[in-house]
């Protein structure tokens, strides 16, 4: 798991997440290169030396942005891993957590921003670092699992194959979720993508 923390602005902990959400709307409206904090400062509706006194640029605030969005699940994700011996019941369990996070954000009308930010990336050359930081961990954290599990594979060879499939299956479903897919749904493909690691287990995944 990466060193990196969830920021902790002065900016109350419960205003964090409208926050970033106003701010990365800005980046799209007037573009991350255009945009400025003042701009970001307005349309949050705070003083700007309340956000100078956190961000200290606006690449500050969209790299922390991102970071806070990819923790939220990671962290998350790293628990209800860590609560399960094998390699099924771990990655299942972790893909219906995530599934049920992002459908709850969804419904409190919450931005989806994570891909939003990614994308903000390829003309950000600060933050494209960031995320590929994030990305590196995420994968680390499946692989892991995957590899602590290896014996229960028929070929531990697959480790890094179905560590790409699965990074693929959790941003597959983060899309769905923002096109409001029905979580019974979802729940539906979790059981479909799960055949693929069953199918190369020796208990078949049972």
């Amino acid at each position: 798991m990466t060193s990196d923390k969830p920021v902790r602005p002065i900016i109350p902990i419960p205003e964090l997440e409208s926050l970033f959400d106003t701010s990365i709307r800005v980046f799209l409206r007037k573009g991350i290169i255009s945009a400025t904090l003042d701009d970001v400062a307005e349309a949050v509706g705070v003083p700007h030396k309340t956000l100078m006194a956190t961000f200290a640029t606006k690449e500050d605030l969209a790299v922390s942005a991102l970071r806070w969005y990819y923790l939220k699940y990671s962290q998350q994700m790293q628990s209800v891993m860590a609560m399960h011996s094998d390699a099924y019941s771990a990655l299942e369990g972790a893909l219906f957590e995530f599934v049920e996070l992002c459908c709850d954000d969804l419904k409190a009308d919450k931005g989806l921003f994570w891909p939003t930010l990614v994308d903000l990336g390829y003309v950000d050359d600060e933050l494209w670092k960031a995320f590929k930081d994030l990305q590196f961990d995420w994968e680390d954290q499946i692989r892991d699992k995957l590899t602590q599990c290896r014996n229960e594979l028929i070929n531990p060879g697959d480790i890094e194959v179905l560590t790409s499939y699965f990074i693929m299956v959790f941003e597959g479903l983060y899309e769905m979720v923002k096109f409001g897919t029905p979580r019974e749904k979802l729940f539906q493909l979790i059981k479909v993508s799960m055949e693929v690691l069953g199918s190369r287990m020796k208990t078949g995944g049972k």
